[in-house]
């Protein structure tokens, strides 16, 4: 299981502020998909593009340009760019 803090507009997009993905290793821009793939309502506006992860080691990177591998009992939180502050 990977465990997903979601913050800003995706965890209102989602539907909650947490959700665990019932899988093994997985690509961190797929993650990202699949987060986006809860959402039921119009599009949440985040994407692989513009939106940071951080791995609880505290790697930070857009899955985008830097695509890493999130592990199997990961702690990783999604942070929109347009999160405030």
């Amino acid at each position: 299981m990977i465990h997903v803090r979601c913050y800003g507009h995706i965890g209102t997009s989602v539907g909650s502020n947490e959700v665990t993905l019932e899988c093994a290793d997985l690509d961190s821009a797929e993650l990202v998909d699949r987060v986006r793939g809860m959402v039921t309502g119009p599009d949440p506006g985040f994407t692989r593009y513009n939106t940071l992860v951080m791995v609880e080691e505290g790697e930070a990177f857009v899955p985008a340009g830097a695509r890493r591998t999130v592990r199997d009992g990961d702690r990783v939180a999604l942070i929109p760019f347009s999160h405030g502050g």
